[in-house]
């Protein structure tokens, strides 16, 4: 048991959602112990799902999800503890390495320790089928995932072990869904009734999902922001992004090679189990939880009163160890360290089934208690090149290429006014799958057909709701500002632009500038769940938020009522505009 000098922790404010229906899925003001009797967690089954195809693996491209994938294969791996685990995808681990020599994790800083090498020939396991490699078709890789999964769950539930589901893959902004896999007509889609048909309730499940919208699989309120349903699962989630928010991956490094360094969620997540797995210390002392002081490097000031302060025993003698509560705290902890006040971009969300936040977060999880330090500083360390590009930024090459390939022309146009335009980060996980090919174009790199035509037509969706995001504004009367344009606005430097009027200024001035925030987020939640812009179709890439986000900022910054905008966002399904004579376009 817990001493009464236990500090407790409400899961809610740090992106934590209950199984039941109320705000926030009935956890609002709900507290937890954040320590309690450590719970060594060694017969859990893993089943991982990468499902970006070989064509789009490369490290410069949606490799970083491959990044992920051969992380916690690194972490969970060949451990004696774990005999039953698989790792599904549609390229073989060798096939990967032969083409791409080499897979790496952690940001490109420059920091010694931080990138790591995740896979290479020489880590390769000798029999891929004995280290638990499963490799398929990509139209079949969905259904197969689920079939091992059902498979997986119902032994679970006959030996009464644990079971950790890892997938990694692209998400669709409406549903949530995670794209695994592809055939003729693109990308399949894992949606939560398939996944609910395999699961068990009395089984205990946990579910680490790093694509963008993954936050979607935990709740979704309904449009009147009240959370009247209860959610689909009862079963644990460790998501990378809120329900409206893309995941991110590590910039490109600036070297030889570009290559992207797997997601920020999962090196948070790694940091903090590895924190969390040091059985040599434990981690709170006192009655309220506070975490060290930072300095503008992520750095421990060395203030450590009424601080974190880790100790091996509580005061009454007993080893503790993390909670869920505290574990999920740690994590935001960790990207607030490591990416400063982006971290809020991501809105990384979680679960504990059947709401057990103030058990021992290894049972939670169903990640064991192992030495993951030894194992990740085990791993080599990704030597420091020079710098050879810039950071990626506005280009302004010429857009004319000397190739007398008309498409190739036209395509490359395209390309340089889009990367121009504020497209968004790219290391969004919506861009990855196009921005590398963009640049290229731009470089003046010759791409087969199918590739050209491919980007073609994704800059001709994006392009499309970009001028469809402008002719709401018309359509809603708030009209399109020389100074509001849409090629003008990125979302990141508007809401950074919002924190900084809301810092060092008056507390009337701040809750202007909170209400302004919440307003938006509302604002784009309906934009999104009324599905006012098309969806990418098989061709055209992944979802673009760029649209939504701008007609939401542009309404919320509007004098319009809040209820009026709801009201106006619905009369827009039913009505056609025709697009004003002084409408010229982005583009």
């Amino acid at each position: 048991m817990a001493s009464s000098s236990t500090p407790m922790l409400q899961p809610a404010s740090f992106g934590g959602y209950g199984r039941q229906t109320g705000t926030y899925g009935g956890l609002e003001g709900v507290e937890f112990a954040a320590r309690c009797p450590p719970d060594v967690q060694k017969d859990t089954r893993i089943v991982a799902v990468c499902g970006i195809p070989a064509s789009k693996a490369a490290p410069q491209e949606d490799g970083w999800f491959f990044s992920d994938f051969f992380l916690f294969y690194q972490m969970l791996g060949s451990r004696s503890e774990l005999p039953n685990q698989l790792w599904l995808s549609s390229c073989s681990p060798s096939d990967l390495i032969r083409k791409h020599e080499r897979y790496l994790h952690g940001p490109a800083n420059g920091i010694a320790g931080d990138r790591r090498v995740v896979m290479n020939e020489e880590m390769l396991p000798k029999d891929e089928m004995t280290a638990g490699f499963r490799v398929f078709k990509p139209k079949d890789l969905l259904e197969r995932f689920l079939a091992t999964l059902k498979s997986e769950i119902k032994e679970a539930s006959r030996t009464k072990q644990p079971v950790l589901v890892l997938i990694f893959g692209h998400g669709e902004e409406e549903t949530s869904g995670i794209f695994i896999g592809c055939d003729e007509g693109g990308s399949l889609k894992l949606t939560q009734a398939r996944l609910a048909s395999v699961l068990q309730k009395e089984v205990q499940t946990t579910m680490i999902l790093t694509s963008c919208y993954s936050g979607g699989w935990i709740m979704k309120p309904n449009l009147n922001k009240h959370f009247d349903v209860k959610p689909a699962f009862n079963h644990s989630f460790l998501t990378a992004a809120g329900s409206e928010d893309e995941s991110l991956s590590w910039p490109l490094s600036q070297t030889v090679g570009r290559q992207a360094g797997g997601s920020v969620f999962a090196t948070c997540l790694l940091n903090s189990i590895i924190t969390a797995s040091d059985r040599t210390e434990g981690f709170y002392s006192g009655k309220k939880v506070y975490f060290e002081e930072l300095n503008d490097k992520g750095q421990p000031t060395g203030d450590m009163e009424g601080k974190l302060i880790k100790v091996q025993e509580n005061d009454e003698g007993e080893d503790i160890s993390l909670s869920m509560a505290a574990l999920t705290q740690q994590i935001i902890y960790e990207c607030k360290a490591r990416y400063g006040s982006l971290w809020g971009i991501h809105n990384f969300s979680f679960a504990a089934q059947d709401d057990l936040w103030a058990k021992a977060w290894g049972k939670r999880t169903g990640l064991p208690l192992l030495n993951y330090k030894e194992k990740w500083e085990s791993l080599p360390e990704a030597p420091p090149m020079k710098n050879i590009y810039p950071p990626a930024s506005p280009l302004a090459s010429s857009i004319m290429s000397k190739s007398p390939g008309a498409l190739h022309n036209i395509v490359k146009v395209k390309a340089t006014r889009y990367m121009n335009s504020h497209p968004g980060p790219d290391n969004g996980g919506c861009n990855t799958d196009c921005h590398p090919g963009f640049y290229k174009l731009i470089e003046g790199t010759r791409l087969e057909f199918d590739e050209l035509y491919r980007l073609n037509e994704i800059l001709d969706y994006r392009q499309g709701q970009i001028g469809l995001a402008e002719i709401y504004c018309y359509a809603l009367e708030i009209g399109v500002p020389e100074d509001r344009q849409v090629g003008q606005f990125d979302e990141f430097e508007w809401r950074g632009s919002q924190l900084k009027k809301k810092h060092g200024r008056s507390a009337e001035h701040s809750r202007v500038v909170i209400d302004l925030l919440e307003r938006f987020d509302t604002i784009r939640g309906w934009v999104i769940q009324l599905r006012i812009f098309d969806s990418p179709g098989p061709q055209q890439g992944f979802g673009y938020s760029k649209p939504k986000a701008y007609l939401a900022a542009r309404l919320a910054e509007s004098p319009m009522p809040t209820q009026q905008i709801h009201k106006k966002l619905e009369d827009l399904l039913q009505c056609t505009y025709s697009l004003p004579n002084s409408y010229s376009g982005i583009f």
